[in-house]
């Protein structure tokens, strides 16, 4: 999975993947948007692009959901250009209910 990170003059975090979040990519994708957030705590938005994300596995659910309750305390979190087939998972799990997709 390749994952790049950064932030605008608005402090807007935006994380762009490539790949899967899958058992292999969750870990490494969670850690390293975690670092970035307790890096900086003039973060207010975290801006997930999944434009290139083609299939979220149940770990990858858990990691989105931890990025969300980390968020909530500190701002907001949306994921932004979802395919198809996640926006499926997102809606078969219930997390269309609480996670900003657009």
């Amino acid at each position: 999975m390749e994952i790049n990170i950064g932030k605008d003059f608005n402090n807007v975090l935006t994380v762009k993947a490539t790949g899967k979040l899958d058992l292999d990519s969750s870990a490494e994708f969670g850690m390293k948007v975690k670092d970035a957030l307790e890096d900086d705590s003039s973060i207010k938005e975290l801006v997930l692009d999944f434009s290139n994300i083609s299939y979220v596995a149940s770990i990858g659910l858990r990691v989105l959901l931890e990025l969300f309750q980390y968020m909530d305390s500190r701002g907001t979190m949306k994921v932004t250009n979802v395919q198809e087939q996640v926006a499926g998972v997102f809606k078969m799990t219930g997390f269309d209910k609480f996670l900003n997709l657009s």
